[in-house]
């Protein structure tokens, strides 16, 4: 039963969505979907979601439910790596494609409002329980809260603890640099400093691209530094055959920067009866690569089912533990620098199938496919990381 604009019950809804960024927005929507859709369901969050503050990017098979504001779609990708390993991956049965953030709010937020029982809210949140506490007041889910809003600390010294950290530049050129069908996925030609650093190019047109420049590590960087590793990118290793782009010829459109946890950390996705974690809160980053968009909404669509078939909601949310001891272990290996990390990359994709490492990423792959690219990485490194996460369990 609904309760919204009850006057009894003014403030209560069935469903509350506690942050409306990607995951909560993204929920809604799978939820207007379903035969859920009649529910009462009231959205908060601070922001109005009318700019461009995030880029999504991700590859898969067929069509995405999103298909109609994919901004870029590639079937081929570069990859820079290390020992002059350069070149142009076809991947095969997967695309590669773009969100835009300001097309993903403009196309969901007006799906979800013409529906008369969901409801927008502007507000800070300020506590989450099943009554939600805001500066516009307290609203009651006599169902569930999902709550996207949570931040952990992510610093419990007994587990790996790091972070993906970006900034990146839309770029618009006097003259025609870029090859819209060529992105660069990988480009590992940047100062690694004992960290993981790359650099990955996104073309919008012949004369417009997103250049991000992102780190994986346990700390963050001063911004000037963000810039300087961008601009030196921009000018020195980004080229189109022999040419290279002079500072007078390209100007800063946008910038973007984001923090993205990579923990394995356990998750306490149920912290009370009727509040669910979503989202970066309820685990839903790949902890050794930062990945989210495409992995939420596979969390997201099985959230859905659980709720519509009224079975426990844990069953779309167990994830596999064979998988998570592969990130833990590359965690591992990363935290502790037991090699160059751009190494580990460059030998997954020089000694693999580009599409079968998308699918090793993407945890599609079966226990035998994951230890044959395994094999392909350095050995010792990773066995010593294993053994030392397996006493680390054990003791």
């Amino acid at each position: 039963m609904s309760f919204k604009n009850n006057q009894n019950s003014p403030n209560t809804y069935d469903y509350i969505i506690a942050g409306g960024g990607m995951a909560g927005l993204s929920l809604a929507f799978y939820l207007n979907q379903s035969s859920l859709r009649n529910k009462s369901i009231l959205i908060i969050d601070r922001d109005v979601k009318n700019t461009n503050d995030h880029t999504w990017c991700f590859w898969e098979k067929g069509q995405s439910p999103y298909e109609e504001i994919i901004a870029q779609k590639w079937k081929g990708v570069w990859f820079h790596g290390t020992d002059n390993f350069s070149q142009f991956l076809d991947i095969q049965q997967y695309t590669y494609k773009m969100i835009r953030g300001i097309d993903f709010y403009n196309y969901v937020i007006p799906i979800l409002k013409q529906n008369p029982n969901i409801t927008f809210l502007q507000a800070d949140i300020l506590e989450v329980s099943e009554t939600v506490k805001t500066n516009k007041g307290d609203f009651y889910a006599s169902e569930f809260v999902f709550d996207s809003s949570f931040r952990s600390k992510y610093n419990n010294p007994d587990y790996h603890n790091m972070l993906q950290h970006f900034k990146g530049w839309v770029i618009e050129t006097s003259k025609p640099v870029f090859k819209v069908n060529e992105p660069t996925l990988f480009d590992f030609r940047t100062e690694q400093k004992n960290e993981l650093r790359f650099v990955y190019v996104l073309p919008h047109s012949e004369t417009k691209a997103l250049i991000e420049f992102t780190i994986f590590s346990d700390n963050l960087i001063e911004d000037l530094e963000y810039e300087f590793y961008l601009k030196k990118y921009i000018e020195e290793t980004l080229k189109v055959g022999d040419y290279q782009i002079k500072p007078e010829e390209y100007q800063i459109s946008e910038t973007e920067f984001g923090i993205v946890p990579m923990s394995d950390e356990p998750h306490e996705v149920l912290p009370m009866t009727k509040v669910i974690r979503i989202g970066t809160s309820g685990g839903y980053v790949k902890a050794s690569t930062g990945y989210s968009f495409q992995r939420s909404q596979r969390f997201l669509q099985r959230l859905v089912k659980s709720l519509e078939q009224n079975i426990d909601i844990k069953n779309g949310m167990i994830t596999n533990h064979w998988k998570g001891f592969l990130d833990t272990v590359l965690l591992n290996v990363m935290l502790k620098n037991r090699t160059p990390q751009d190494e580990i990359f460059t030998r997954l994709f020089k000694y693999n199938k580009p599409s079968q490492v998308l699918k090793f990423l993407d945890e599609d792959t079966s226990f035998f496919e994951d230890v044959a690219l395994i094999n392909t990485v350095p050995k010792p490194p990773f066995i010593k990381a294993a053994w030392n996460v397996l006493f680390k369990k054990l003791f």
